[in-house]
């Protein structure tokens, strides 16, 4: 009995082990590599990363996003590697695909691919695909705080007239 139970743990064994064999037998495979970007920022904990894999849009027909992976940082800085795994029968030899990435905080996003990374067709590579994002350029949202400051401002600068305003006169008034 004992005999019997080993040989089908270890055939159990056999065949999971097997799966990702079958797996990749019917299409799908990868592409990866690392992301980073060149400021010397830290972001936070709470930032997410997008990665895509995505056709490129001809004439008269938008591209399609093939596969994407997400993940937040959980306090990670870069470079962060990714994997994202595709069905190859979804892919068309004859066209051109990228991959692109963003690191969003609070949904704003703060870092995007700016250059065409192409992969899987026509030669392009699949592994050892290395994204550098960009900052973006977005000001930041103002505060409630903004109409005080203003406020502020105007007295400063009123106050500073006034008593430019005072010293003219007297110097005037002594000649």
């Amino acid at each position: 009995m004992k005999v019997a139970r080993t040989a089908l743990a270890f055939l159990a064994a056999l065949v999971l082990l097997s799966i990702p064999g079958f797996v990749s037998a019917q299409g799908a495979t990868a592409v990866s590599g690392t992301l980073t970007y060149r400021d010397r920022v830290a972001i936070p904990a709470n930032a997410v990363v997008t990665v895509q894999i995505a056709e490129v849009p001809t004439a008269g027909r938008a591209g399609l996003v093939i596969a994407e992976q997400r993940f937040t940082t959980n306090n990670a800085q870069p470079p962060f590697r990714y994997s994202i795994p595709y069905d190859a029968a979804r892919i068309d030899a004859a066209k051109q695909y990228t991959v692109q990435s963003n690191i969003s905080v609070g949904g704003q996003v703060r870092y995007t691919t700016n250059t065409v990374y192409r992969v899987i067709s026509q030669g392009a590579p699949v592994i050892d695909v290395n994204l550098v994002l960009a900052g973006t350029t977005r000001l930041p949202t103002t505060s409630d705080g903004s109409l005080p400051l203003l406020i502020t401002g105007l007295a400063l600068f009123a106050a500073v007239a006034v008593f430019t305003l005072r010293r003219a006169l007297a110097a005037r008034a002594t000649v």
